[in-house]
């Protein structure tokens, strides 16, 4: 007897198990269990900036869009930040075997159209509320290494916590643009906000 096919949505939940688990067995296994990883600073071989382009393509692979994201991934910068040579290494790489990321900066007067995340940089706080303004109600993942900015509206949250990184969600600002999170990656985070 033939077995039926697994729905493409389980099949895409496996995929996304089994990479968190690499991602935890290999670079980011520091990382997302709150260690340096060899961060700058602490003598490791791994630059701060490298993991944090890692949390951020991580954190689209464990990101739940209303649709299927189209071809390419829009991963929109805002403005130019210190982690700009890290953050094109993320060109080209699959998005869970599907659509591949094409980065791209942008200013506030700009166009958003065809960004599906979007990663603001702490030199970017001022441009915070104008940008969610904009992003209000589209299904646009924003991470950020801002501290308190999270609790400005922005998503994701990357900080350092006692000489790590570490990351907060705000889920009550994934609810309203539709997204969700992974279970597991939600586990991570050293605090989400809205999970009530």
């Amino acid at each position: 007897m033939r077995r039926a096919q697994r729905p493409p949505h389980r099949a895409a939940a496996r995929a996304r198990r089994g990479l968190l688990g690499a991602c935890l067995a290999g670079l980011c296994a520091s990382a997302w269990a709150g260690g340096t990883g060899g961060a700058a600073g602490s003598g490791g071989g791994v630059d701060e900036r490298e993991l944090k382009a890692a949390y951020l393509f991580n954190f689209i692979q464990f990101t739940h869009w209303p649709t299927t994201p189209e071809h390419p991934f829009g991963l929109c910068v805002l403005g130019q930040t210190p982690i700009d040579d890290a953050l094109a290494s993320l060109e080209g790489k699959a998005v869970l075997g599907g659509p591949r990321i094409a980065v791209r900066h942008v200013g506030l007067h700009d166009a958003f159209t065809g960004c599906h995340a979007m990663y603001v940089d702490d030199t970017q706080r001022g441009a915070v509320d104008a940008t969610l303004l904009r992003l209000s109600g589209l299904p646009v993942l924003t991470v950020t290494d801002g501290d308190g900015l999270a609790d400005k509206g922005l998503m994701i949250e990357i900080h350092r916590r006692d000489a790590r990184l570490a990351f907060e969600v705000n889920l009550r600002a994934a609810r309203a643009a539709n997204l969700s999170f992974s279970a597991r990656m939600l586990k991570l985070a050293s605090y989400v906000a809205g999970a009530q």
